[in-house]
């Protein structure tokens, strides 16, 4: 499930100037609930454990104008598990989902909130997962998931019995951000341009960062290359220490 105002995550002034943007956040989770996995605490095969998978969450010291705002639960990151009707965007639906092809070992978030622009229409606020899996499932994660940017143009999900329609399309991001980094937009087709967000997925090793990022004024939004690249810092010092 995306962030909601009505949860820990979000409080006082905070949770009335987010909820504006909640519904935009909420398009690749598919919100339906968090699921039922709960990742295990044991270090499995090329996992970082959850206590050092934790530490290596942003933090609002780690980078200039940003401040970051941890996941009271994990019910709060992800949502339920999602059929997309068209086969080539299942990996699009999996980024967002607690139950998918290819299952976190652990992983935690928050919300990231950049305010390097003077302009307050131009604040983004970013939901943040960070995750581990075993070894070889973070890279089969970015392989399918750049496949299916190239592939899938748009589907529809079943949720609550109603049915819901996105488009998605390849976005740039920054060179060396990581290993791998795939970026796209996708956008609820009912909600036009208040509907769209960005998402940029990058691989450490054993290791993904993914932000769902949307600007204030609803405007196309940016991923300042800063945030992804001390994040993946602090995971790759997480996988060795770990």
């Amino acid at each position: 499930m995306p962030i909601r105002a009505d949860h820990r995550l979000l409080t006082g002034r905070r949770a009335v100037a987010a909820a504006a943007l909640l519904p935009a956040l909420a398009l690749a989770t598919a919100c339906g609930g968090g699921g039922k996995d709960t990742p295990g605490q044991v270090k499995a095969s090329g996992a970082v454990p959850i206590a050092k998978l934790t530490s290596a969450l942003l933090t609002s010291s780690d980078v200039p104008h940003v401040q970051v705002l941890p996941a009271g639960s994990k019910e709060q990151l992800l949502g339920a598990a999602q059929k997309a009707d068209v086969a080539a965007c299942q990996p699009v639906v999996d980024q967002w989902s607690s139950q998918p092809k290819h299952p976190r070992q652990v992983y935690t978030g928050a919300m990231v909130t950049d305010t390097t622009d003077k302009d307050k229409g131009a604040k983004t606020i970013s939901l943040t997962v960070i995750a581990s899996y075993r070894a070889g499932d973070a890279k089969a994660v970015l392989d399918e998931l750049a496949a299916a940017v190239a592939a899938c143009h748009g589907y529809a999900v079943v949720r609550g019995g109603v049915t819901s329609h996105f488009v998605v399309k390849p976005a740039t991001a920054a060179a060396g951000l990581g290993d791998q980094q795939v970026s796209y937009t996708i956008g609820d087709t009912a909600k036009g341009a208040a509907g769209q967000v960005l998402v940029t997925v990058v691989r450490a090793g054993d290791t993904t960062a993914a932000f769902e990022t949307v600007r204030a004024d609803h405007q196309p939004a940016s991923l300042r290359s800063t945030i992804p690249v001390k994040q993946v810092a602090k995971l790759r010092t997480a996988a060795k220490d770990g």
